[in-house]
């Protein structure tokens, strides 16, 4: 399956550059995959271990490294070669979190080209000494590509740029095939299997594999009790987002509870990918969680869709896809009036209000009270919506399937 992160591992290689290439996300996103696809295409040959399927490679690198000697060193004499060789190769280490010393030895001077691959990062781990990539879940352009349909790509991304609405024929196939990537979402295990059976019956167990497997890192990593607290968040994250106040709730896993008490094991969810956090705009303390990828939210809601869910299923996917994308620091915005836009995107100082539409009616009443209440009237906003692309003076309409592009 084709990965648009693969263009920063070629311009990693090609850089020239000795600094190691850091790809994190989490589990299932598919890294170890591109990691190998890109190592088999552009080198002459790659040497791989995982830290987390071989205790045996995790104690040796660790006994080495705490002798003093260097990760080129150890890589070396694992695998019983000539360390000038080295050069002519690349090596794989994944699952780094899994070997806490392999990021003390990563600090000092690299000599060998190397991936190393993470899904959860310690926030010791000096993210300057790496070219970073976060891998998320396959994004809509890539899912039309998995599936045989690259050419509807370049007709989203030309009418984007033009804002002219694209063939009613040519849109209401790409409504129909969005529908289909919300059930399937982007991990590379679901879509394979929708591809393969041709349907989508499948998926939802697909996903409860993949959500154990991510569970299973959380719980290898982290102290029993945090487990336990991050758990129990993932466990009510789905019927929170089932409300029309999506914002965190945390009398929804018991009583009494608070954000200080369970601050630690949310930040440890961030930082694995297992969720998705969204601050209120200037109160941090306000904020909304999403799943990583839209499928494993879709099946978490099988047998009980309602309106409402068919929003958090919508608001789930522009987050995925707005982060994945990268541009825009993102928050969301509530009035004391209960007026509320579901996302503000930030750049340079500049916010650009987006407002989701489910129906086809109404007006953006919502959009009018930030914009007054921020003295912002008459800036231009963006609607995602099932309508085509067009635009006014003030309001800019994006097709759902077309939100990649925002980038």
């Amino acid at each position: 399956m084709k990965r648009n992160a693969v263009t920063k591992l070629i311009d990693w290689k090609e850089s020239g550059t000795k600094v190691p290439f850091l790809l994190l996300g989490t589990k299932g996103t598919g890294k170890t995959y591109l990691a190998m696809d890109f190592a088999s295409s552009y080198f002459p040959q790659y040497l791989y271990v995982n830290f987390e399927l071989n205790e045996g490679a995790k104690l040796f690198f660790e006994n080495r490294i705490e002798e003093g000697a260097l990760i080129s060193e150890v890589i070396a004499a694992y695998f019983q070669m000539d360390e000038r060789y080295l050069e002519e190769v690349i090596v794989i280490l994944d699952e780094a979190s899994f070997c806490p010393l392999l990021w003390k030895a990563l600090e000092e001077t690299v000599t060998v080209p190397l991936i190393v691959i993470s899904g959860i990062l310690s926030e010791s781990v000096d993210l300057m000494r790496f070219y970073v990539c976060r891998l998320y879940p396959m994004g809509f352009d890539e899912f039309l590509s998995a599936v045989g349909s690259d050419w509807y790509i370049d007709i989203i991304q030309g009418h984007f740029q033009n804002a002219k609405p694209v063939p009613d024929i040519v849109h209401q196939e790409l409504l129909a095939l969005f529908e289909e990537y919300l059930i399937v979402g982007g991990m590379p295990a679901a879509v394979n299997e929708y591809i393969s059976s041709k349907s989508v019956y499948n998926v939802a167990e697909v996903h409860h594999t993949v959500m154990c497997r991510m569970k299973s890192v959380l719980e290898s990593l982290h102290d029993e009790k945090e487990t336990g607290k991050g758990l129990q968040v993932l466990q009510v994250l789905p019927e929170q987002l089932k409300k029309e106040n999506k914002k965190f709730r945390f009398n929804l896993i018991r009583k009494g509870v608070t954000y200080a008490l369970y601050k630690d094991s949310i930040d440890a969810l961030v930082r694995s990918g297992l969720v998705l956090r969204l601050n209120e705009q200037k109160r941090e303390s306000h904020f909304k969680l999403y799943l990583p990828d839209v499928g494993m939210l879709s099946s978490a809601f099988y047998g009980t869709e309602t309106e409402e869910t068919k929003k958090a299923v919508l608001e789930n996917y522009v987050m995925q896809t707005l982060v994945a994308n990268g541009k825009y620091s993102l928050c969301f915005w509530e009035s004391e009036a209960q007026a509320k836009v579901d996302f503000i995107l930030e750049d340079n100082g500049h916010e650009t209000a987006v407002e989701l539409r489910i129906s086809t009616s109404g007006k953006a009443k919502s959009i009018a009270s930030y914009q007054a209440a921020n003295k912002k009237n008459g800036e231009e906003y963006f609607r995602f919506g099932f309508e085509n692309f067009y635009s006014t003076s003030v309001m800019r309409q994006i097709p759902f399937y077309a939100v990649f592009c925002i980038k």
